[in-house]
Order: structure tokens, then sequence, then C-alpha cells
């Protein structure tokens, strides 16, 4: 059976438009592919931490023993067995919340994500498409760091297509933040 796996890290201090458009994205892509099963990964401090010194060593000889059974490795096994990746994240400082760094920072695990070879890296994942979803109260223009990262994680994995969904200029004055979401709303719902 195929997989969705939404990484949420809508991070927001109110109601969060990027949860908004993942959500519609989301319940589009069930009713097209209602074989596939949706798993959701919710990043927030404690569930996802970053490596220290200490958990490198750690996770360094795990990787040697290919031990692939210790709980450091759970973020990384569910996410190369996804079929479908959505990652959902506001647009902070020219990329996206910290916390999808860190996420990122789990996942990366040589010989079960991706395998370092002589020519280069060849992904392990059996993922055949990553969906970024972003909102932004500016403009993003050429400035989307976040997406072009994603993007190199998904061709390091080995996931041969990516797709950029986004609604932005949703706080500057004179623009209706509403109908600029709902054109986005109605945009991700033509795809199907």
């Amino acid at each position: 059976m195929e997989k969705l796996l939404f990484i949420d890290a809508c991070i927001s201090t109110h109601a969060s438009r990027t949860k908004r458009l993942c959500t519609t994205y989301i319940d589009q892509f069930m009713k097209k592919n209602p074989e596939v099963t949706l798993e959701t990964v919710v990043l927030r401090k404690g569930k996802v931490e970053p490596l220290t010194k200490e958990r490198i060593i750690e996770r360094d000889n795990y990787i040697k023993k290919k031990d692939w059974n210790q709980p450091m490795f759970d973020f990384a096994k569910q996410f190369q067995e996804a079929d479908y990746v959505v990652v959902g994240t506001p647009y902070w400082d020219l990329s996206f919340a910290s916390i999808l760094k860190v996420y990122i920072e789990n996942i990366m695990v040589a010989d079960l994500t991706f395998e370092a070879t002589n020519t280069g890296f060849v992904g392990l994942c059996k993922g055949k498409q990553m969906v970024y979803i972003t909102t932004a109260g500016g403009f993003i223009g050429d400035k989307n760091f976040g997406y072009d990262y994603m993007c190199g994680v998904a061709d390091m994995f080995g996931i041969p297509e990516t797709e950029l969904i986004k609604a932005e200029a949703l706080d500057i004055e004179g623009f209706d933040a509403e109908k600029i979401m709902e054109k986005a709303i109605e945009e991700v719902k033509q795809r199907f």
C-alpha cells in the first residue's frame, strides 16, 4: 500500500495559513488516491531534537552496524518508506521554520536514506514526489531558499519530482489576504 507522509512544520501563533493550504492539498490528494494511507509528523520541540556531539557519536556507531532498529532512525525509516511527501512550512527568514532543518538532520542517514558513492550521492528513498507548501507575509520572489534546499534534499534522496505551492503577500497593507488564500486554495483544487 502506498503512503503519503505529511511533514507538518506549520508553526504559527495564530490559525496557520500554511496548514490551511496543506489540508486542502492533502484532502484533494486523498480523494483522488483513496488507496493511499496518510501519516503525519508534527514537528515540535521535544519530538525532534538537534544532533549533539554525543548523539552524532552514538548515531555513527549505529550506522556502522546498520542497526536501524534504534528509535533515533524512526523518522528516517518513515521518510524512506513514503511514496509521496508533503512538506508544509511558513516562509521565514528567506527559507523555513528551523524545526524543519532539525528534522532534515535527523533523516539524513547514510546507507538508509542515501548512499555516498565515489561518483556522488544515490538516493535510497522510494518517494515519487515531494510537494513543498508555504505561505509568506511578503513577496518571496527569487529568494525561495527553503524550496531550493528541499529540492536538493529530494534529489539526494532519489525523489525525482518536486512541486511548489505558495501563497504570498498575505501581510502587505492593501492586499486582501483572504482573497489570496482563496485563489491559492482554488489553484490547489484545480491540480486534481
